[in-house]
């Protein structure tokens, strides 16, 4: 059993115990609702049956039935909030399991997020969309999170030395599988509802410049103190009733600055939610004990101070805001403020907390975004150990190599690997019949190259690169709105290739072309193909250049810098096979009219 089985049972095991727990405990549930239900009855008669004898001891009778009542039913909603937390503990397995076997049902929607500005190449490498990289990838508990994944798996122009930081954390957090589930869990069990760290933000901008003046509090106090004196009084019989005059003059007072006020409690009440699972991740995630020589521990230093941590000023921000929503009951604030400037004090500490935290609460959401994005790639790294670590060859500027690399989005048992390398070659032309595997070889190098720089493990036994630039032209489209033809959208994309030649400072390209030229001609296609590849052979870049003209493979004759590959098949009883496995030199054969024939059109 390889490593990949071996991690499969283990979660398989670890989904059905965990169901066996959620049956025993479901059971146990159903015996605590008899329980109460009997209970109720029994006290009820019980204190019924007392009443008609000693009303005493009915009264007793009828207290310690709700008592006990009262403690079933706090064991039982215990009993009840275990059985919630094992379900969603099962269902994060589950989708686990889903996530190795690429069963892209049991594998979460992606959050309605903003996604990053999107090239050609999110299309061209499946990297964002509903069967995609992002979406097998994506553990993110909030929607700023699982934008940055997107960004993240999409660095096309590679930094090493973040890279290689990215992986060591990786590696660390890899086998913390207990820490990464808890923090999904614990997010997950205050609120299905993505956090929003954006909205925080937005909260705290713009309550920013409202200040409550200080002559509020003090005030106020006086208004309270003098009415509360002068009703005791009246009460009395020793004053009159001036009391109600003065307290007339508090409501005024409190009405004129209860607006201002009443902005700053009604938008922090919508954020009680966001605010808390924010805080109850951090507080996790400080409490949490990381080698402190690891590169996870320097990473997250940000979450602490000599101080107070960012937990600390975090839990503060939470309390004031839930005695905000203590306030919503109108009965509660009524009492409050009569007793004391309740909503004036509350204001004025929450504005001050936020005048404290609000330069810091950026960089924190940030950071946490970031740990998010690294989480994914660490629980994709756990799920899958037959892959391995890239290697960036920042001495060697054109160097290529994969051992057994497929793609990280196919199911494994209709994986076709495949090897290839090259030593300072400049471009790779592959010639091969239809459907026979052209299209997604460059797609596998193409997405791994994305899972490299992104600093996670690659679908590979061996993955060594040089520090190259990305670029694709795989799945051009035509636009009818735009009065785009598809032949002139293929155009427009290889003159963006040229352009980024030309800027770019010295970092090599390393260039996907799928089909170069298929909106056109044969005779114009070839030409412009000839031409455009002479071009790259003199430029400071490194590729694959799919085609179906074999007419361009004498090219590797005439310049040092063009090598044929090629993908072929079989004709068996009438049946096309493919071993999707890439050879040397030119394609020996072709298949089209061999597909008509087969297929009953009149060739």
């Amino acid at each position: 059993m390889n490593s990949y089985e071996s991690r499969l049972n283990h979660l398989l095991n670890l989904s059905a115990k965990i169901n066996e727990r959620i049956d025993y405990l479901l059971l146990k549930s159903n015996k605590y609702s008899f329980r109460r239900l009997w209970i109720f009855l029994a006290g009820l008669i019980l204190t019924i049956i007392l009443l008609n004898f000693n009303s005493a001891a009915g009264l007793i009778a009828a207290v310690i039935s709700l008592i006990i009542f009262a403690v079933t039913v706090h064991f039982h909603n215990r009993l009840l909030q275990s059985v919630r937390k094992f379900s969603f503990f099962k269902k994060l397995q589950d989708e686990n399991i889903a996530r190795m076997k690429v069963d892209w049902s049991g594998i979460p929607e992606n959050i309605n997020i903003i996604l990053p500005e999107e090239s050609s190449t999110f299309k061209d490498l499946d990297l964002t969309g509903s069967k995609s990289l992002h979406r097998l990838l994506d553990t993110s508990v909030s929607m700023e999170g699982s934008g940055k994944l997107a960004k993240h798996i999409s660095q096309f122009s590679p930094d090493v030395k973040l890279i290689n930081r990215n992986q060591k954390i990786v590696k660390e957090l890899s086998v913390k599988k207990r820490f990464r589930d808890k923090l999904i869990l614990k997010a997950r069990l205050i609120s299905l509802k993505p956090l929003s760290g954006s909205d925080i933000l937005k909260w705290i901008k713009k309550t920013e410049h409202t200040t409550v003046p200080d002559f509020l509090i003090p005030v106020s106090f006086i208004f309270i103190f003098t009415f509360i004196t002068l009703f005791i009084l009246y009460s009395l019989g020793i004053t009159g009733n001036i009391w109600f005059a003065v307290f007339l003059m508090y409501l005024i007072f409190y009405g004129k600055y209860q607006k201002q006020v009443s902005s700053v409690f009604e938008e922090s009440a919508l954020l009680s939610d966001q605010v808390r699972k924010f805080s109850v991740l951090i507080q996790m995630i400080e409490k949490y004990k990381f080698d402190d020589n690891g590169k996870t521990s320097e990473f997250l230093e940000i979450f602490k101070a000599e101080n107070e941590g960012a937990s600390d000023e975090l839990k503060k921000l939470e309390r004031l805001i839930a005695f905000v929503r203590l306030r919503e009951n109108p009965v509660y604030r009524l009492i409050f403020n009569l007793l004391l400037p309740y909503d004036f004090i509350l204001c004025k500490k929450l504005l001050t907390l936020i005048s404290d935290i609000e330069h810091k609460l950026p960089l924190w959401l940030e950071k946490f975004y970031e740990l998010e994005c690294l989480i994914s790639l660490a629980n994709f790294t756990y799920l899958n150990p037959d892959y391995c670590f890239p290697d960036f060859e920042t001495g060697n500027e054109n160097t290529f190599e994969i051992k057994n690399c497929g793609h990280p989005l196919l199911v494994r048992n209709k994986k076709i690997c495949n090897d290839f390398a090259f030593e300072n070659s400049g471009i790779i032309l592959i010639t091969g019949s239809n459907m026979s595997g052209k299209s997604t070889f460059l797609k596998t190098i193409g997405i791994n190259h994305c899972l490299a720089n992104a600093g996670a493990p690659v679908n590979a036994d061996l993955f060594r690169s040089s520090v190259y630039n990305l670029f694709t032209c795989i799945k051009v489209n035509d636009s009818v709105s735009d009065g785009i033809s598809y032949f002139y959208a293929e155009v427009k994309r290889l003159k963006e290739l040229i352009d980024d030649l030309n800027n770019s400072k010295g970092r090599k390209i390393f260039f996907l072309i799928d089909e170069i030229f298929k909106g056109t001609n044969n005779k114009e296609r070839l030409t412009g193909s000839r031409e455009f590849i002479k071009f790259l052979s003199g430029q400071k870049c490194a590729g694959f250049i799919s085609t179906h003209d074999l007419e361009l493979v004498n090219l590797s004759q005439e310049n040092f810098n063009v090598t044929n590959f090629h993908f072929r098949e079989e004709i068996i009883n009438n049946e096309m096979i493919f071993d999707y496995k890439i050879h040397p030199g030119p394609c020996p054969t072709t298949n089209a009219l061999k597909i008509m024939k087969i297929a009953g059109l009149p060739v």
